[in-house]
Formats: structure tokens, C-alpha cells, sequence
């Protein structure tokens, strides 16, 4: 048999969910299912507001829109996404997250150790001690 699954509840992330409206921009970025405990996967809930992230994806990741309007732009492209749209990115790609007014995506990415196979000590939205660097 395998390891047990894990429950991860909307508390862990309401607080500062609640604080983003506060501000003019802001993201936050709350990883759930991190290498602590999966081997392969991690995923978690990011809640951006305003703001223009540019990012060099290195690894596959789904977007599952909770929450608002998401835009992630891909070579030009542009991909709108509301509530209940779902985004595959594919790795090896410079992409930029953008939000105009608050909205909130679900993330899964693999592999799990991204950050670490990027050389990434920092992820923007992330606070410290919440980073899993693999």
C-alpha cells in the first residue's frame, strides 16, 4: 500500500488571501504539495492582484482557474482564462503571469524539485518559510 493522502484545507492561505485586497498589487503564493512529502509532483494556490510576473518555466505545469480573470502570456500569445478554465504550459518556456483585479489559480507542477533543478533559492510570492528549494 502507499502513503497515505494528505488534506490541505483553505485556512493555510485565507489570512493572507483576506491581505491582498489591502494592497494596489501583490501575489502570493502558498505551495501545498511540496517534495516533503511527494516524490514527483508539487502544486499549490497562487493569489495575484495587479501585477505582471515574467517567469522561465522549467517545468510542466497546469493552471486551474479558482478565481478572477488569469492571463499568461506565451510568445506573443496571450491566454485568457476565468473561473474554471484549466491552462497546460509546457516546460522550457519564458511566460509572463498577469492579473488585473484579484484572482486565484491552483498550480501542479512536475517535477517536484523545479526550483532546485533551476537553481532557484527565491521564488517572487513565496515567503521563506514556506520555500522547499527540491
Amino acid at each position: 500500500m502507499g502513503d497515505k493522502p494528505r488534506l490541505m484545507k483553505w485556512d493555510l492561505v485565507e489570512d493572507r488571501y483576506n491581505a491582498i485586497g489591502e494592497k494596489d498589487s501583490d501575489t502570493y503564493i502558498k505551495p501545498m504539495v511540496t517534495s516533503a512529502f511527494s516524490e514527483t509532483m508539487c502544486g499549490g494556490i497562487n493569489v495575484l492582484k495587479n501585477i505582471v510576473v515574467p517567469w522561465d518555466l522549467t517545468c510542466d505545469e497546469i493552471i486551474y482557474v479558482l478565481e478572477g480573470m488569469f492571463r499568461l502570456t506565451c510568445d506573443g500569445e496571450t491566454y485568457i482564462c476565468n473561473r474554471g478554465d484549466v491552462l497546460y504550459i509546457p516546460k522550457d518556456n519564458h511566460i509572463t503571469y498577469e492579473a488585473d483585479e484579484r484572482c486565484v489559480i491552483f498550480y501542479a507542477a512536475y517535477p517536484h524539485n523545479w526550483k532546485q533543478l533551476a537553481g532557484l533559492t527565491h521564488v517572487p510570492g513565496i515567503d521563506p518559510d514556506d520555500f522547499v528549494p527540491g
